[in-house]
C-alpha cells in the first residue's frame, strides 16, 4: 500500500516548517529512502507565474528552502527550477517568488528550463535526464481546467516554456489535458512529492482564488494517490479529478482510499466542508459529450475587468488560439475561437480575467 503522510503546520516559519516537513519525510521512511550521498537531486515548485507568497499562486519560498535543508543532509547537489507559462522570463518569475533569494542564501543552483528533450514526442527539460531524482513541491489549489491541482498536475512545468500553449491547443478540453498530463506523469514521475497545502487557493484557481488555510504538509512517492488523500480533505471524491482517475486506471498510481495508508494525521480529522471549488467545476464531472452540448447552450465566458488590466499583453501572447485582440485601447476576447482553456486567465500578473456568464446565448 503507498503512504501519505499527513502532518499539520500553521506557518511557514523557518523553524516549525523544517520541523513539520521532517517528520512528514520520516512518516515514509526518512531521506536517506529517497536521497543518497552525492546524488543530484532537482527540486521542483510551482512557480505559475510572477507572484509574491502571500498570492498564495505559488510553492511558498520556505517550504522551498526547507526541503534544500533536508536534503542537503545527504548531498550538495541540487537544482531548483522550473518552468512558468506565458513568455515571462524565468529569472523574472524566480525573483518575485521569492527563489532567488532563497538560492542564494542556500548557495544551491537555480536552472531554467530551457534545454530540450523528447520523450515520446513531448518535449521535456533536459535537466531531468541530468539527475539521480527529482522532488516535486506541488502547491495544493484549485484550478478551472482540472478542478484541482497538486502533484500530477505539477509534471507540467518540466514542459518548457510556450511548448505548454502548443499542450493547451492540442489538448482543448479538460479530459483530453488530463489524458496529456497523465502521458507527462508517466513518462517524468517524481521520486517523492512533498505537498504545500499550509496556505492554499479555493475557488477559482490556480492564481485568481482566495486564499484557504489548511495548515498541511502531505508527502508521498505516489503523486496520485497524494491526490486522492487531499481530494478527499476537501471534499472532493477522487474519481472526480479526472488526471486521478485516469492515472489509477492506467496503473500509475493509488486513487482507492481503501488502499491507501495514510500515516500521521487522522484524514478524517483534518477535513473540511467550505473549501470552494471554480465555479466550472460542475460542469467538467459530466461526461464530455454532454458537456460540449451544454456549452452551446450555457454562456460561460472568460472576462476582461478593464480595471485591473494594464494591457501588458501577456494574455495575449499566450492564448493558444489567438482569440485575444487589442481594439481600440482595450483587450477583447473572441468567444468564437476561445476554447475555455483558461491559460489567459493563469497568467495574468493583475488577476483581471475570469470566468462570467452572459446573459445571452453565445454560438460556438
Amino acid at each position: 500500500m503507498p503512504k501519505v503522510s499527513l502532518v499539520k503546520c500553521q506557518d511557514y516559519d523557518q523553524n516549525r516548517l523544517y520541523s513539520a516537513l521532517k517528520q512528514s519525510i520520516d512518516l515514509i521512511g526518512g531521506i536517506e529512502k529517497f536521497v543518497k550521498p552525492g546524488d543530484k537531486v532537482l527540486i521542483k515548485p510551482n512557480l505559475l507565474r510572477p507572484a509574491e507568497p502571500v498570492e498564495v499562486a505559488t510553492t511558498h519560498p520556505e517550504f522551498v528552502r526547507a526541503v534544500i535543508r533536508l536534503v542537503k543532509e545527504k548531498t550538495n547537489q541540487i537544482f531548483v527550477g522550473d518552468s512558468p507559462g506565458g513568455l515571462v522570463k524565468a529569472e523574472v518569475v524566480y525573483d518575485k517568488c521569492g527563489i532567488t533569494q532563497i538560492a542564494r542564501e542556500e548557495n544551491i543552483n537555480l536552472v531554467k528550463f530551457d534545454r530540450i528533450t523528447k520523450i515520446d514526442g513531448i518535449p521535456f527539460a533536459q535537466i531531468i535526464k541530468e539527475v539521480d531524482l527529482c522532488i516535486s513541491l506541488p502547491k495544493f489549489k484549485t484550478h478551472n481546467l482540472t478542478i484541482i491541482t497538486s502533484a500530477v498536475k505539477n509534471v507540467f512545468g518540466f514542459i518548457p516554456g510556450l511548448y505548454k500553449v502548443q499542450c493547451h491547443k492540442d489538448a482543448p478540453n479538460h479530459r483530453f489535458f488530463s489524458e496529456l498530463l497523465v502521458k507527462i506523469y508517466s513518462i517524468a514521475k517524481p521520486q517523492l512529492n512533498i505537498i504545500d497545502a499550509i496556505d492554499t487557493m479555493d475557488g477559482d484557481g490556480p492564481s485568481g482564488g482566495t486564499r484557504y488555510h489548511l495548515g498541511i504538509i502531505g508527502a508521498s512517492e505516489d503523486a496520485v494517490a497524494a491526490d486522492a488523500v487531499f481530494s478527499k480533505i476537501v471534499g472532493i471524491k477522487p474519481d472526480a479529478i479526472m488526471t486521478t482517475k485516469q492515472a489509477h486506471q492506467l496503473g500509475l498510481g493509488q486513487a482507492d482510499l481503501d488502499k491507501i495508508e495514510v500515516v500521521g494525521e487522522d484524514i478524517n480529522r483534518l477535513s473540511v466542508h467550505n473549501f470552494k471549488l471554480p465555479k466550472i467545476a460542475w460542469l467538467f464531472r459530466m461526461p464530455n459529450v454532454v458537456a460540449r452540448f451544454l456549452l452551446k447552450f450555457i454562456p460561460l465566458i472568460m472576462g476582461i475587468d478593464r480595471y485591473k488590466c494594464n494591457q501588458c499583453l501577456v494574455c495575449k501572447q499566450i492564448c493558444p488560439e489567438q482569440a485575444i485582440k487589442k481594439v481600440n485601447d482595450n483587450l477583447k476576447i473572441d468567444f468564437q475561437r476561445c476554447i475555455l482553456c483558461f491559460c489567459c486567465g493563469e497568467v495574468c500578473p493583475q488577476n483581471a480575467i475570469y470566468i462570467r456568464f452572459l446573459k445571452r446565448r453565445i454560438r460556438r
